[in-house]
C-alpha cells in the first residue's frame, strides 16, 4: 500500500468512521438514560398512586380531600410521562443508533483486515469497498429517519362546530 492510500485511510477512519461511531455511542447512552428515567419515574408515580389510594380512606397526614387530589394527580402525571416517552420515541431512536453503531463496529473490523492486507494490487479495491460499506451504513441510518417520522401521526385539527 502506498503512503497516499494509508493517509486517506487514516484520515477517513478518524474524521468520518470513528467520529460518527462516537456520535452514535453518545446518542445511544443519551436515549438509554432518557428511556430508563421515564420508565422508572412512571413506575414510581404508579407506586405512589397505589399508596395514596390506600391512604385515601384515612385522615393520616392529610385530610381525605388531599389524598383524593393526589390519587387523581399521580396517575395523570404518570400518563403524561408515558405519552412524552412515546412521543419522543426514545426506544425507537435508541434502537436506530444501536443498529448503526453495531454496523460501524463490524466495518471497523473489516478496516483492520484492510490494514493487514499484503496484496498491493488489491488494496485500492479493498479500500474502496470499505469506504462504500461505511457510507452505506450511514445512508441506511439516515434513511431510517424517514420511516421513523412517517410513524408519527400528526394531530388532527378539531372538527368545526
Amino acid at each position: 500500500m502506498n503512503n497516499r492510500h494509508e493517509q486517506f485511510l487514516s484520515l477517513y477512519q478518524t474524521c468520518r468512521h470513528k467520529d460518527q461511531a462516537g456520535f452514535y455511542r453518545a446518542r445511544c447512552a443519551e436515549f438509554e438514560r432518557a428511556r430508563r428515567q421515564a420508565i422508572i419515574t412512571a413506575g414510581v408515580l404508579m407506586f405512589l398512586t397505589a399508596m395514596v389510594s390506600i391512604l385515601t380512606t384515612t385522615d393520616l397526614f392529610l385530610p381525605k380531600w388531599g389524598w383524593a387530589t393526589l390519587s387523581v394527580l399521580f396517575p395523570a402525571l404518570s400518563t403524561a410521562l408515558t405519552a412524552y416517552n412515546s412521543l419522543f420515541g426514545f426506544e425507537q431512536q435508541l434502537k436506530l443508533y444501536q443498529d448503526a453503531s453495531r454496523a460501524l463496529s463490524r466495518a471497523e473490523a473489516d478496516a483492520y483486515g484492510l490494514r493487514q492486507a499484503a496484496d498491493e494490487a488489491d488494496y485500492p479495491n479493498r479500500l474502496e469497498a470499505y469506504v462504500k460499506q461505511v457510507e452505506e451504513i450511514l445512508r441506511k441510518e439516515q434513511g431510517q429517519w424517514g420511516q421513523l417520522t412517517s410513524e408519527v401521526k400528526p394531530a388532527e385539527p378539531p372538527a368545526p362546530k
